[in-house]
């Protein structure tokens, strides 16, 4: 089957997400009907990022996907579904921190770095001279590629209707593809072309722009033998992850890189800024003091991990309002493009990474083929929609409610200062919460799968 002969699939962005799904598409793929054409504005696929949790849902995507085998080796314990600490959660806003409960679940969390995650998915990407490509596979990596616009052009067959997109790059040929993919991210070009062209749009304008969420998040890598040196025997040597809480801020640490480095994110509600816009960059490097400050007062524990990030990087954390709509026509949105949300679960990577599994699944499915009739586009945009905002709009209030328990602001604290002594009942009961909003880690992302293939076959369900 020639390239003009596939549906020919276009992916703006190659972060997680977007190589997700192409390698999605590959393994999914059986009939080889699909071209796939990968558009990074960056030079290079750059390795980067921090520690991510893959939990038991998304790591049955991964597994089904191809990406077993390769991963096992980077988590910080062997996969299985025996009960596991995913947090050992602290009372940390004082000298002498107490534990106050241990969060767990069926299987816990598997901790890796981000970017040995990229390696991997970049590694498994259906390229021409790759391993795991075969002469059947069409997927082309385009690089420095930043998306302008896309126009489309009107079927003139008997079915009428909208046909193919052309995309327009700054100082690159144009493309045409049948399927539009926004993986770009927060920032999305993708998703503010596409808001622009829905009906009134100026209903939408307020999901054009990231919203600033009042906090900030330190983040740094601390090497186990320097932490070792710093304070022998600190928990997070052998702990499989911990959440030291405090009023309006808190720290999580947890290994990764199969468990020769903690991974530390350290929230910070700021109350200096009465604005919801964030000025200047997302990302700045700051002083080891500046942490410090941040955290005086914390439990030794804490203070062990900061001496130990020499060059902290501070992050304004940003999300998006919940958008109703993620597919339209031939443009589909996913991951931080559809919807961003603040990092309190740890599920952003996993929502998106559930987005590029059942679309994969309904684009691989035998009942779509080329030449794709505008009856049949919107029947795919209208099963994404039913099956993926829904979920992606709860797990995004869950991860606003999380935050709120993790840095003690919930109901019930509004009394409570930093270093207060609270009752146990009460940071018990925080705890409770997070252990509850984290039940969803277990459940079977192929039941998802399962409905939107289900509403594929049956399409008066959604028409």
């Amino acid at each position: 089957m020639s390239h003009q002969e596939r549906i020919r699939v276009a992916i703006i962005g190659a972060g997680v997400v977007g190589l997700t799904f192409a390698v999605a598409l590959n393994a999914l793929d059986k009939d080889r009907k699909i071209a796939i054409d990968l558009y990074e504005a960056a030079p290079e696929l750059a390795e980067i990022g921090a520690g991510i949790n893959v939990w038991p849902r998304s790591w049955e995507i991964l597994k089904q996907i191809g990406l077993g085998d390769a991963l096992i080796p980077l988590f910080d314990h062997h996969p299985d579904l025996e009960p596991r600490v995913i947090f050992g959660v602290r009372k940390g806003d004082q000298k002498d921190g107490f534990k106050i409960h241990d969060v767990t679940n069926y299987g816990g969390a598997l901790r890796i770095h981000r970017a040995d995650l990229q390696k991997s998915l970049m590694e498994h990407l259906p390229l021409p001279d790759s391993t795991v490509a075969d002469i059947k596979t069409l997927c082309t990596l385009h690089l420095s590629y930043r998306l302008l616009d896309y126009t489309q052009t009107t079927n003139t067959g008997s079915s009428g209707g909208s046909g193919p997109l052309t995309l327009h790059f700054a100082g690159k040929p144009s493309a045409v593809c049948d399927i539009l993919i926004g993986a770009d991210g927060i920032k999305s070009t993708v998703r503010q072309l596409f808001l622009s062209r829905l009906p009134n749009p100026q209903t939408y304008e307020r999901f054009l722009q990231p919203v600033w969420s009042g906090l900030v998040a330190y983040r740094g890598l601390v090497a186990k033998e320097d932490l070792q040196k710093a304070l022998p025997g600190h928990r997070a040597l052998t702990h499989s992850g911990l959440m030291y809480s405090g009023k309006s801020r808190y720290a999580v640490v947890y290994p990764v890189s199969g468990g020769k480095f903690i991974n530390v994110v350290a929230i910070v509600h700021d109350k200096s800024k009465d604005t919801n816009v964030w000025e200047g960059p997302w990302k700045v490097d700051v002083p080891q003091t500046e942490l410090f400050e941040q955290y005086a007062g914390w439990d030794e524990e804490i203070q062990a991990l900061i001496s130990c990030i020499k060059e902290p990087t501070k992050w304004a954390l940003q999300s998006l309002d919940n958008l109703d709509v993620f597919a339209k026509g031939r443009v589909f949105l996913m991951g931080d493009s559809a919807h961003a949300m603040l990092p309190h679960l740890g599920a952003g990577a996993t929502v998106g990474i559930e987005d590029a599994y059942i679309l994969a699944s309904l684009l691989t499915h035998p009942s779509t083929s080329r030449p794709l009739s505008t009856q049949h586009v919107n029947l795919l945009t209208n099963i994404y929609n039913t099956v993926r905002v829904p979920p992606a709009i709860a797990m995004s209030k869950s991860s606003n409610e999380t935050g709120y328990f993790c840095n003690l602001e919930a109901s019930g604290f509004e009394g409570y200062m930093e270093g207060d002594d609270i009752p146990m009942n009460l940071l018990v009961g925080a705890a409770h919460a997070v252990e509850r909003n984290w039940s969803w880690t277990t459940s079977d992302p192929e039941e998802d799968r399962q409905r939107a293939v289900t509403l594929l076959e049956s399409p008066r369900a959604v028409l």
